[in-house]
C-alpha cells in the first residue's frame, strides 16, 4: 500500500476534522485509506478516473467515483479548509518564510506609460 503521509498522521491531525456523517452511515472502507487516496490524488495531479485504487485500499477496494464524492462532501462542508487552517495555526513557528517566491503579480490599477 501506498502512504503520501503516515497512517498515524492521517488520523491524529486530517480525520478529526472530517464531519461525522448523518443517519449513521458509515464508509465501508477506513477514512484513513480515503483520505490517502485523496492526499494522493492532490499530490499527483493525476485524474480521478486513474487513480490506482487497487494499491492504496488494503481491505475493501472503493471505486474512485465514491472516493471524489467524500471528497466533494469534504470541500463542501468546509473539512479541508478547517483542517489546513488548524494545521497551520499548530504548526506557526516552524514554517519558513525566508525562501518565499513571489510571482510578481500585484493588484490594483495599472498606469499606463507613455
Amino acid at each position: 500500500m501506498y502512504y503520501v503521509l503516515s497512517k498515524d498522521m492521517i488520523e491524529t491531525a486530517i480525520v478529526p476534522y472530517l464531519p461525522i456523517a448523518k443517519r449513521g452511515f458509515t464508509t465501508q472502507s477506513s477514512l484513513t485509506e480515503i483520505v490517502n487516496s485523496i492526499l494522493y490524488k492532490l499530490k499527483t495531479g493525476i485524474q480521478w478516473h486513474l487513480l490506482p485504487v487497487e494499491s492504496l485500499f488494503s481491505h475493501r477496494v472503493l471505486h474512485y467515483k465514491t472516493v471524489f464524492g467524500h471528497y466533494r462532501k469534504w470541500c463542501r462542508q468546509g473539512a479541508w479548509k478547517a483542517c489546513w487552517i488548524s494545521l497551520l495555526a499548530e504548526n506557526k513557528a516552524q514554517i519558513d518564510l525566508s525562501s518565499g517566491d513571489i510571482d510578481g503579480s500585484r493588484r490594483g490599477p495599472v498606469t499606463p506609460q507613455p
